[in-house]
């Protein structure tokens, strides 16, 4: 099997850092509102962008390492709560309206 060329992998990077940016945008939609996993998934899927929830999970943890995101896990304040709920950050709404430097991680497309 043939090693991935370096385009592929500028390409499979490019698509990650596409990905955190759709997915301050959606946060940044529905903002103050935190949505469940699922949901964000769906609505990725509906941008075109399909992540399973491993990916989903990955690129949340990264954009929480870096304060953009807030994610809640099962049970932290509600023991009957069942699912993990995300959230953006006020960090992340100054990113996602370009009041912050660029981050190489997080794509964010120009704003029209």
């Amino acid at each position: 099997m043939l090693p991935p060329c370096k385009g592929e992998h500028v390409m499979a990077r490019l698509q990650k850092e596409l990905i955190r940016g759709k997915i301050l945008y959606y946060l940044a939609l529905v903002y103050p509102q935190a949505v469940t996993l699922p949901l964000l998934q769906g609505e990725l899927d509906l941008f075109g962008y399909p992540v399973p929830m491993d990916e989903l999970r990955f690129h949340l943890a990264y954009l929480a390492e870096k304060g953009f995101v807030a994610v809640e896990e099962p049970g932290n304040l509600q023991p009957r709560r069942k699912v993990a709920l995300v959230k953006i950050t006020a960090k992340g709404i100054d990113y996602h309206d370009g009041r912050l430097p660029e981050d190489e991680g997080v794509y964010l497309e120009p704003k029209r």
